[in-house]
């Protein structure tokens, strides 16, 4: 079995050197995947915060006979320490095993200090790590989500107003979750429903490697959120737009695209342009078919496996089960072994 510790910086020779030689792996996926180590004395500080305060990932490695064979990265979702996300899963050749162990350690950490849901995201056809995930460690499929590709980026014309559109503020965060999550499959909402904090725009925003542009559909007359979207980048380059439209709203899916469009050529003349799919929402279907009508290229479908480190109690137990008793055996001569039954074993 394999020892299991704190990334340190003395691993990141070996790590590379193991990432590399992952043949599935873009040198881009190379490239980032070894900086997974916070700096010092970053590391140390956001290793003993609760959950609620860590501002940064936590990375756990694998080291059997003296050699690094895994590493595993968890990434706080931003604004609710409750849940966490596996960003990262390294392993070495023929490292099941290690994989089931890394994941399963850092769920039981995590679990034991507040966390209760887990999240990872797996391309459909790595059967291997999917096998890993549901079979190894408990993870239960909720649904897919796709990343649509606007291979010909065009302006169209609007059917709806500009006037609809507006930045998105703070004060929209709980509009903005009612519409996520009631969006979302009744049975894959408790796992995978937001809070409002959740929505909110990021403090000092700029020193992430993420940006956002948030905004919202609103009916002026009756003062209604009606929809929350965002366009999201990493190298200003390549946009990725999530979309969230109550029912009534659906139709206006294509003005939300030519909106975003317009607002990124604002600032950048020459860019890819990507379109977020839930299929766990009640409108991905429609969403889909949309987009293939419009000449979308489907690029990616992502399986999205989620654990409840706390099982709710099911109140309408099928079948029942025997009593179990147990308690450490007592020195005082009153107390017989013979007292103890198989159940309380």
């Amino acid at each position: 079995m394999a020892k299991i510790r704190n990334l340190a910086f003395r691993d990141i020779p070996e790590l590379k050197k193991m990432i590399s030689m992952i043949s599935n792996l873009s040198s881009a996926d190379v490239g980032f995947g070894y900086k997974s180590y916070v700096p010092f004395p970053l590391n140390l500080i956001n290793r003993f915060l609760p959950l609620r305060f860590k501002f940064a990932s936590d990375s756990y490695v694998a080291i059997e006979d003296n050699k690094l064979c895994g590493l595993v990265t968890l990434k706080p979702q931003e604004k609710n320490p409750q849940s966490w996300r596996i960003s990262k899963l390294f392993l070495d050749e023929n490292g099941y095993d290690t994989g089931r162990q890394l994941v399963s350690y850092a769920i039981a950490k995590y679990g034991a200090m507040g966390a209760n849901t887990f999240t990872v995201k797996v391309d459909e056809n790595h059967e291997e790590l999917l096998e890993l995930f549901s079979k190894g460690c408990g993870f239960r499929v909720c649904a897919s989500e796709q990343l649509w590709k606007m291979n010909e980026i065009k302006l169209s014309s609007p059917s709806l107003d500009k006037g609809f559109f507006r930045p998105f503020k703070n004060s929209d965060a709980s509009a903005a979750a009612g519409i996520y999550n009631e969006l979302i499959f009744p049975h894959f909402r408790y796992s995978l429903a937001k809070t409002p904090k959740e929505f909110e725009n990021i403090v000092c925003s700029g020193l992430h490697r993420t940006s956002f542009f948030k905004y919202v559909i609103e009916d002026s007359s009756k003062h209604s959120v009606k929809g929350y979207f965002s366009i999201q980048t990493d190298d200003n380059k390549n946009f990725i737009l999530n979309i969230d439209l109550v029912s009534a709203f659906d139709d206006y899916f294509g003005d939300v695209i030519n909106f975003a469009i317009s607002q990124i050529l604002i600032r950048k003349k020459s860019f890819n342009l990507y379109v977020r799919n839930k299929k766990y929402q009640t409108n991905g279907s429609k969403i889909e078919k949309y987009l293939k009508e419009k000449g979308f290229e489907n690029i990616k479908n992502r399986i999205v496996l989620v654990k409840d480190y706390y099982k709710r109690v099911q109140e309408d137990e099928r079948y029942s089960k025997p009593a179990i008793a147990f308690s450490e055996i007592s020195r005082k001569p009153a107390f017989k072994t013979a007292d103890y039954t198989k159940s309380s074993l």
